[in-house]
C-alpha cells in the first residue's frame, strides 16, 4: 500500500492503522499452530465445504491471539481455536470496539492483511456490522471476551469470531458453559497444565441475518487440560497471567482432562456436558484434539469426575456474586456495538436471579395464611349467612300454612323473630371487617333469641293444630 509522503500522509497513516487490527487469511494455520492441542488444528472439518472455508490467524497489534475456521457461504465461524492462560499485548484493560472488527482479505486477498473496523465496511463473504441491525440476535462469542485480558480480550471482538444469538441465549450459554469453562481453566493452570479450546457453531438453520448471515442451530465447546507437547514457538507460554485471575480459592484436580458443552439454540434447554468424543460423533468429524493426554477408555471414567468438579464450580458460582475475575467490565457505547452482548451480562443477568430468589424466600407458608385469613373469614360469615337464608324460608313456609289461624301472639313473636334475623343479617353483612370476637358474639346472642322466638312460635302452633 502506498502512502502519501508529508504531514498529511502521516496523518492519514496513523489515523487508519489506529483503526486496524490485524487478522491474516493463510493457507494454513502453520503461523499460529500453537492454540491447538499438539500444533495439529481439528481434522474432519474440511470434508464437506472446503471451498467455502477460510483459515485465519487473528492478529491484533503484532500478536496472534487465536485461529478461525470462516465459513463464507454461511458468514459464520465454524469454529476459534484459543488458549488459556494467553493474554498477550500491551493494552492495560481490554476495551470495546465500535464498531467491530472484520476482515477485508476474506472478500479480496490482495488487500493487507488487516482486520479493520471501518464504520462503511462492505464485504460479500462475511458477516458485517450492518447484518446485526434492528435484529433480535446479538453478537455471540465464539472465543469468550471475558477468559483472558488485555488485548488478547479486544481482539474477540470481530464479526469473524461471532453467531448470531438471542439474548436469552447469550446470556444462558454464558452462565452455563462459559462461566463454567473459565473456572475449569483456571483449575487447570493451577495444575501446571494448560488448557487448549475450541468452540463453534453446527446446524445451520434456514433463518438468516439480512438474508445474509446464517443463524445457527446449535453451538458447542470442547477443552483440553494438559502440558503442551511442543514449548517451542509458543508465545502463550511466555504471557503474563494475571493473579486477579486467577483467584485464591479455585477448587484443584491433578489431571489432563477434556470434556465438552452443547446447547441447541432452538430451545430453551441449558448445555448439554458431554464428553469430547460424543461431540465429535455429533458433528461428524474425527478429532478435535490431537490424543489431549487420555485415551477412550479413561475419557469416561474421567468425565464422570469433572462433572462432580463442574457441580462443585457452579455451586461456588451460584453461591455468590459473578465477580470481575470473570466478566470483565466493558465501557457501554450508545451502538450496536454493545447491544446487550455478553460481555455485560453481569450487569443484565445477575441482579434479575437474586430478585427472584429472594422473593421466593419472601413468600413463606405463614404469610400466606395470613393473607388468606380475610377470605377464610368471609367463607365462615357466607355460609352462616346461607343457614340464616334456610331458616328464613322454613318460618315463611310455616306462615304460609298458618296464616289464616295465626293469633295476635304469634304475629307479635314473627314480627319479633323477622326483627332479629334481620339485625343478624346487618350484622353479618357489614361487620366482617370489625373485630371477629364481637361479631361471633353479637351471631350467639342473636341466635339464643331466634332459637326462643321459634320455640314460643311452636307453641302457638301446637295449640292451633
Amino acid at each position: 500500500m502506498k502512502l502519501t509522503q508529508g504531514p498529511a500522509g502521516l496523518l492519514w497513516f496513523l489515523l487508519f492503522h489506529l483503526r486496524t487490527v490485524g487478522g491474516k487469511v493463510v493457507n494454513d494455520f502453520q503461523e499460529c499452530s500453537w492454540f491447538f492441542q499438539g500444533k495439529v488444528p481439528p481434522q474432519g472439518f474440511e470434508n464437506n465445504s472446503s471451498d467455502n472455508l477460510v483459515r485465519i490467524c487473528q492478529k491484533y497489534k503484532d500478536h496472534y491471539h487465536f485461529a478461525t475456521l470462516y465459513r463464507t457461504d454461511l458468514r459464520t465461524p465454524v469454529y476459534s481455536a484459543y488458549r488459556y492462560p494467553c493474554s498477550m499485548g500491551e493494552e492495560e484493560e481490554a476495551h470495546n470496539p465500535s464498531p467491530w472488527f472484520h476482515e477485508p482479505q476474506i472478500d479480496d486477498l490482495s488487500l493487507p492483511d488487516e482486520m479493520v473496523n471501518n464504520i462503511n465496511s462492505h464485504g460479500e463473504l462475511q458477516a458485517l456490522n450492518s447484518d446485526y441491525e434492528d435484529e433480535e440476535y446479538q453478537r455471540g462469542h465464539m472465543y469468550p471476551f471475558s477468559l483472558n485480558n488485555k488485548t488478547s480480550a479486544t481482539s474477540t471482538c470481530t464479526l469473524t469470531n461471532a453467531v448470531p444469538m438471542t439474548q436469552g441465549d447469550n446470556m444462558n450459554w454464558y452462565h452455563e458453559a462459559e462461566a463454567v469453562v473459565a473456572k475449569l481453566a483456571r483449575t487447570c493452570h493451577k495444575s501446571g497444565r494448560l488448557m487448549y479450546l475450541v468452540t463453534g457453531s453446527a446446524n445451520p438453520t434456514e433463518k438468516k441475518l439480512k438474508n445474509r448471515v446464517s443463524i445457527p442451530g446449535s453451538v458447542w465447546t470442547t477443552f483440553c487440560c494438559t502440558f503442551p507437547q511442543d514449548q517451542n514457538n509458543d508465545p502463550c507460554q511466555s504471557s503474563p497471567v494475571n493473579e486477579e485471575l486467577e483467584g485464591e480459592h479455585e477448587v484443584t484436580y491433578d489431571k489432563d482432562f477434556s470434556y465438552a458443552f452443547m446447547k441447541d439454540l432452538e430451545s430453551e434447554a441449558k448445555p448439554e456436558y458431554l464428553t469430547v468424543s460424543e461431540v465429535q460423533h455429533r458433528l461428524g468429524v474425527d478429532n478435535i484434539f490431537n490424543g489431549c493426554g487420555t485415551d477412550s477408555q479413561d475419557e469416561g471414567e474421567i468425565s464422570k469426575e469433572i462433572e462432580e468438579l463442574i457441580n462443585q464450580i457452579k455451586m461456588n458460582i451460584d453461591g455468590q456474586e459473578i465477580k470481575e475475575d470473570i466478566v470483565p467490565q466493558m465501557p457501554s457505547e450508545d451502538n450496536i456495538a454493545t447491544d446487550d452482548d455478553d460481555l455485560v451480562m453481569k450487569q443484565n443477568e445477575t441482579p434479575m436471579e437474586q430478585t427472584r430468589e429472594e422473593i421466593n424466600e419472601a413468600i413463606s407458608p405463614s404469610i400466606i395464611n395470613i393473607l388468606l385469613a380475610p377470605f377464610e373469614m368471609f367463607a365462615n360469615a357466607t355460609m352462616t349467612l346461607a343457614h340464616l337464608v334456610a331458616a328464613v324460608l322454613r318460618v315463611f313456609q310455616v306462615l304460609a300454612v298458618t296464616c289464616l289461624r295465626i293469633p295476635y301472639g304469634i304475629i307479635y313473636d314473627s314480627a319479633s323473630c323477622l326483627a332479629i334475623m334481620a339485625k343478624y343479617l346487618f350484622v353479618t353483612v357489614f361487620s366482617v371487617p370489625q373485630d371477629l370476637l364481637s361479631i361471633m358474639f353479637s351471631i350467639a346472642s342473636d341466635t339464643a333469641n331466634a332459637i326462643s322466638c321459634v320455640g314460643r312460635l311452636f307453641k302457638y302452633l301446637v295449640r292451633i293444630l
